[in-house]
């Protein structure tokens, strides 16, 4: 099996093409290419998407760990030994919450989607 892979590595290099007789690139210089630029724009919309997500997310944390003091009802229980019995109402938990859960949704899809994207701007580039 060694004698398959010693061969293998020494494969002769690509015949060369009817270019007009100019020197032809080792694959490693063939390797790279720079992106087209419908790549990069498919990746400014990922990022944009991706951040425009994290600031829901952030705005709907902030608006759940948002609190009102309110009256407390009676009845409220207190624990032996407490010294403040203010209550608190947080009136955005719910919105709150569901901002940040539909901003991760909406991070997520912006990624997902934007893979097949590039790919298919790659290959038609």
């Amino acid at each position: 099996m060694s004698d398959d892979l010693s061969s293998n590595e020494s494969s002769s290099p690509e015949p060369a093409s009817d270019n007009g007789g100019s020197e032809q690139r080792p694959p490693a210089a063939r390797a790279y290419q720079a992106p087209p630029k419908r790549v990069t724009a498919v990746g400014f919309a990922r990022d944009f998407g991706v951040v425009v997500a994290l600031i829901g997310v952030l705005i709907g944390l902030v608006m759940a760990g948002g609190r009102t003091v309110a009256r407390c009802a009676d009845g409220t229980y207190f624990p032996q030994g407490t010294t403040d019995f203010t209550c608190y109402d947080h009136p955005q938990a719910g919105a709150g919450l569901s901002l940040a859960v539909v901003s991760v949704l909406l991070g997520i899809i912006v990624v997902l989607v934007s893979i097949p994207a590039a790919e298919t701007v790659r290959a038609r580039g």
